[in-house]
């Protein structure tokens, strides 16, 4: 692949994870209650800036060093994690023990349906590659 094809990839890519936030955004404002605002709000911009920073990373180092993909995606996957943790961490500092098992609930729909995306585009993607 191109350089050209790599970045209509990466510009697919975080056009999907927008859209996929945005639809479980306005599904969890439509159909939830008061409370798991706030949680979808987080797990939203949390979505957003990980998954699109990490297309466009993604795509430099399949521009530039192919070999280094599966390093890439190993250490997306810890990163992806461990920030997920500092999220979870940080919500229970500021909001205390109340509401963070709604918080928990509606982060982990977040986290997994971007996995499961994230997984499924990229097996694709790298079967091409």
């Amino acid at each position: 692949m191109n350089q050209n094809e790599l970045k209509d990839l990466a510009v697919k890519y975080s056009f999907q994870v927008f859209t996929l936030a945005l639809l479980l955004f306005f599904s969890i404002k439509l159909w939830g209650t008061d409370s798991w605002q706030t949680p979808s709000l987080v797990g939203f911009t949390f979505t957003l800036f990980f998954y699109v920073i990490d297309g466009w990373v993604w795509y430099w180092v399949a521009s530039r060093h192919k070999d280094f993909l599966s390093s890439f995606f190993t250490g997306t996957s810890g990163l992806r994690f461990l920030l997920s943790l500092a999220v979870l961490g940080i919500y229970y500092l500021v909001a205390g023990k109340a509401g963070m098992m709604t918080f928990l609930l509606v982060f982990v729909v977040y986290y997994i349906v971007t996995l499961a995306h994230h997984s499924i585009f990229f097996s694709r993607v790298s079967n091409r590659l």
